[in-house]
């Protein structure tokens, strides 16, 4: 396999579905002017995320219509974005619009993540921040939240909040992508049984290895097997920082145990101390391959599972 290139299938290419740009409180290597110009470079395709506003409107201004490759936007529902309801979804709908004077945005899909830094098992993990000063923010930029303060998706008598099934109604309504944000395990396991409830089809579960996640092998495969998720396994979670200290060989059981077609391949990329996204993924492939993951795997796990999220691809 050339690791020099990315891997393509005819005119799909990868599409890294987790990148992040500011501006933002967060040191960011890319605004969505500098990712789409590398993403053209190299050739990939990538969904740009913001913890603290969507970034549909930032793409569509970059978009052009000779673009070979996917440029895509998203919304985290954190509290800058209106929360745990439609109310983010629904900006994120306003600017995903490439033609300023027409009045419905575009069709092409676009992610909807549940919360990450607002979600109460994100500030468990962080002492109740919001950011994690490892990430690269100013400590004055943090912002402290309460108990009883961070979103979850049950009320206290253990009910649906109102708010998800808004939100969750709003995704399937516009056959959407969803992925589950910094939720526990608990959370996340019932997220996607609501969101399957709903009429939500295509899920990604962000990053599931993760310390403030933790989900269990079985229960990946059986979320995978009943409801058609996809897990996420990110670049920037393996030991390569000094932040997170997920291995290859954790990654390898995953993919093992799951198979290549219920896995997605993302950076996690834009952070000032991580390098250049098409490096991160040539690292990347180029560590599962040494690994003893095939190229036609590489291939399903980085082009074709998102391809037929994003686009209904290779099937749907």
């Amino acid at each position: 396999m050339n690791l020099n290139v990315l891997p393509r299938v005819d005119d799909k290419y990868l599409i890294d579905m987790h990148v992040h740009i500011g501006p933002e409180f967060i040191r960011r290597r890319y605004n969505a002017a500098t990712l789409a110009e590398e993403a053209r470079r190299e050739g990939f395709g990538v969904v740009m995320k913001n913890h603290f506003q969507p970034t549909t409107g930032m793409v569509s201004m970059v978009r052009r219509n000779d673009d070979a490759i996917p440029l895509v936007g998203s919304v985290a529902l954190n509290l800058g974005c209106g929360g745990l309801d439609k109310h983010g979804i629904r900006s994120a709908l306003s600017g995903w619009k490439t033609d300023l004077a027409a009045s419905a945005p575009d069709s092409e899909r676009f992610v909807v993540w549940m919360p990450t830094v607002c979600a109460e098992s994100h500030l468990k993990k962080f002492n109740r921040r919001d950011i994690d000063l490892n990430w690269g923010v100013d400590p004055e930029f943090t912002e402290f939240l309460d108990f009883g303060e961070g979103l979850e998706i049950a009320d206290e008598t253990g009910a649906a909040k109102p708010g998800l099934l808004r939100a969750l109604r709003a995704v399937a309504d516009r056959d959407l992508v969803l992925a589950s944000g910094h939720l526990s395990s608990g959370e996340t396991v019932r997220l996607v049984r609501e969101a399957y409830e709903a009429g939500v089809r295509r899920m990604i579960l962000t990053h599931p290895l993760w310390p403030g996640i933790q989900l269990g092998l079985d229960e990946l495969i059986d979320l995978h097997k009943t409801y058609g998720t996809y897990s996420e396994l990110c670049f920037t979670n393996l030991a390569m920082h000094g932040i997170d200290d997920l291995t290859i060989d954790d990654y390898m059981e995953v993919i093992r145990a799951i198979g290549p077609e219920g896995i997605i391949l993302s950076s996690d990329c834009g952070q000032t101390f991580t390098p250049p996204v098409a490096e991160c993924l040539r690292t990347f492939i180029g560590m599962l391959v040494t690994a003893g993951v095939s190229e036609n795997d590489i291939v399903q796990m980085t082009v074709m599972n998102s391809n037929k999220l994003l686009y209904g691809d290779f099937g749907d």
